[in-house]
């Protein structure tokens, strides 16, 4: 195998992604709508338009490894609260979306998405407002978008993300690492990408995270360049699962960034 490929090995595949495919409601309320991006000739990338109001700004969600976009139906009035529209892509493999998922693929495909979003708010009219979000394996998806910087986002969240792909991969799915590979792989890891970050960016995590530690929440501070505007807010007490849970202490930070960039 190339070294350049050791990333997408199917033996790490299968380690790293848990796919699962929904079928779309046939009886969707009006506010909700489908999203369907062929971003190349093979694959098309689905997900949700949760809309509040057409003159909100909106987030664009890249979700966690266990989790689909249908699913945030049920945590979207903790979204609207905070004046929000709410976007959520899936994956390849996840959802409607075609394909299977590869890590890089998570990186080839979040500026596309990103792009054909972005195309699509315009469309359909609008406002022209978006943040980026990346929830534990979607913040690959916010690591690569932030790294080009695009002119139309006004901000980054990061939450229950991971900085280091090295460490993402041994501590938690358990893969070895050879050491001729570990600088290889760096050019894949989020921490490379947010060096060349220029938009304010929050980072949400909590202390008692045992999937991703909050030591990775530090890591993606750390590598943010010093002259922009990053802020760092640990929960106390919340794990991976459950930070939703923690309202006041989840959404007032993200409230409050959303409404000082909008």
């Amino acid at each position: 195998m190339e070294k350049e490929l050791f990333i997408d090995d199917p033996r790490i595949s299968n380690v790293v992604f848990y796919p699962r495919k929904t079928s779309i409601p046939s009886d969707l309320p009006t506010n909700m709508k489908v999203l369907n991006f062929n971003i190349n000739e093979d694959i098309l990338i689905g997900g949700y338009y949760f809309l509040q109001d057409e003159n909100l700004p909106t987030v664009l969600l890249f979700h966690g490894n266990g989790e689909v976009a249908l699913e945030y139906h049920y945590f979207i009035d903790l979204f609207f609260e905070c004046g929000v529209n709410l976007a959520v892509a899936d994956f390849r493999g996840y959802g409607h979306s075609s394909g299977k998922p590869t890590y890089s693929s998570l990186i080839t495909d979040a500026l596309p998405v990103y792009k054909e979003f972005k195309k699509w708010i315009d469309e359909n009219g609008f406002k022209n407002s978006l943040f980026i979000q990346g929830r534990s394996l979607g913040s690959v998806c916010a690591s690569e978008i932030g790294s080009h910087n695009p002119k139309d986002v006004r901000g980054i969240i990061f939450e229950s993300g991971f900085g280091s792909v090295y460490n993402m991969m041994t501590r938690l799915f358990r893969v070895e690492i050879p050491d001729d590979m570990r600088e290889i792989i760096q050019k894949y890891s989020n921490d490379t990408r947010i060096e060349k970050f220029q938009k304010p960016t929050l980072i949400i995590h909590g202390t008692m995270d045992w999937i991703i530690p909050s030591s990775e929440a530090e890591v993606i501070f750390n590598a943010l360049p010093e002259e922009i505007d990053k802020k760092l807010i640990m929960i106390e007490g919340a794990g991976h699962n459950n930070i939703f849970s923690y309202q006041n202490e989840y959404f007032t930070p993200f409230k409050d960034f959303i409404e000082k960039y909008k």
